[in-house]
Parts: C-alpha cells; structure tokens; sequence
C-alpha cells in the first residue's frame, strides 16, 4: 500500500514529524513517503493559480494522487491547523470539484505538548477534509505530552497505539474482497 504521510509542521525537532515518520517504522511493507517542506508551497492565491500551478504544488497533488491512503499529522496553533497546513489542503482542494483529494481515504493523527495532544487541530481538520470531499476515517491518534512521548526513545505505548490505528484502517482496506465490516469505513 502507498502511503503519503503529510507534516504540518516546518520545525526542526518537529514532534508531528517524529509522529509522520513513525509510520513509516510501524509499517515496514508499505510505501512510506513523508512529506514536511511544507514551507516550499507558495501561499494560495487564484491569481497565482490563474498564471500556472507552482511546480512544488504539482509535485505534492501528484504524491496525493497516487497514494492509497494521505495522512495527515497536525500540531495545533491557537486551536487550530497552522497556516501551513491549511495553506497545502487550500491547493490540494483546488480546483473546485476536481480536487485530488475527493473520495481520497485519509487519516488525520496530531501531537502536541499539551495534555490534550492537539485534539481541536485534528477534529478541525477532519471537518475541512469533509467538507473538500474526502472519505475521512473514522480512526486517528492524538499524541499528548509529546515533547516527552515522542523524544528518542519514543514511548512504546505511542509506538504500539499508532500500529493498531493504522492496522485497524489500513489492514481492512487491503482485506480481501468481503471480509471486512461493513460498518468500519463510512460510504
């Protein structure tokens, strides 16, 4: 399965991409690719759009189109997405009715230092990806503490919450044709 493993943080010792490049450990058989330059996207703007697609938002809605699955790991600033990340899902959602991540299955993780490990970014950004047309799984993880939790060594309790997230979504989109429950992926 492709993976597409999107940071929505721009800071070196990001924890959210400690998170995003954790999956790819937790999931060895699968094609891993993490994203977190999201600063290389210009901010969106239709006259810019208008002129010609930048070359960097080419390349991240190729990465979207060919993945199985986008996840997408978010910290929160003032209770939200930073601009960052909602600057890549505006260009991602564009153009209208033709966005590369409409039916897209994907899956929203979040961590923060805060006892409540950015649970208000992910839930916003679950709404927003609705809202642009993806099929949002019902799964996520919301990493508290996590200057602490995911520091070297990362604790094996994250370690082991983020494989059976993954396992419980991923595992039952690559089961075989009509063993999975009906109920576990919305329409």
């Amino acid at each position: 399965m492709e993976l597409l493993v999107i940071s929505g943080s721009t800071r070196r010792g990001s924890f959210n991409t400690r998170l995003a490049r954790l999956v790819r450990d937790v999931r060895p058989d699968d094609q891993v690719t993490v994203v977190s330059d999201l600063a290389a996207l210009p901010f969106y703007d239709a006259d810019v759009e208008a002129t010609g697609i930048p070359s960097a938002v080419t390349a991240l809605r190729g990465a979207v189109a060919v993945a199985d699955v986008v996840v997408f790991v978010t910290p929160e600033y003032n209770g939200t997405v930073p601009g960052v990340l909602g600057n890549a899902v505006d260009w991602l959602s564009r153009p209208h009715g033709e966005s590369v991540l409409q039916r897209k299955p994907v899956l929203v993780l979040s961590a923060s230092p805060s006892r409540f490990g950015a649970v208000r970014a992910a839930d916003h950004l679950r709404t927003v990806l609705h809202r642009i047309g993806a099929q949002v799984l019902p799964a996520g993880l919301s990493v508290a503490g996590a200057h602490r939790r995911l520091a070297e060594p990362v604790d094996p309790e994250v370690v082991g919450q983020l494989a059976d997230v993954l396992g419980s979504v991923l595992d039952v989109r690559t089961a075989p044709s009509g063993s999975a429950e009906p109920d576990l992926l919305p329409a």
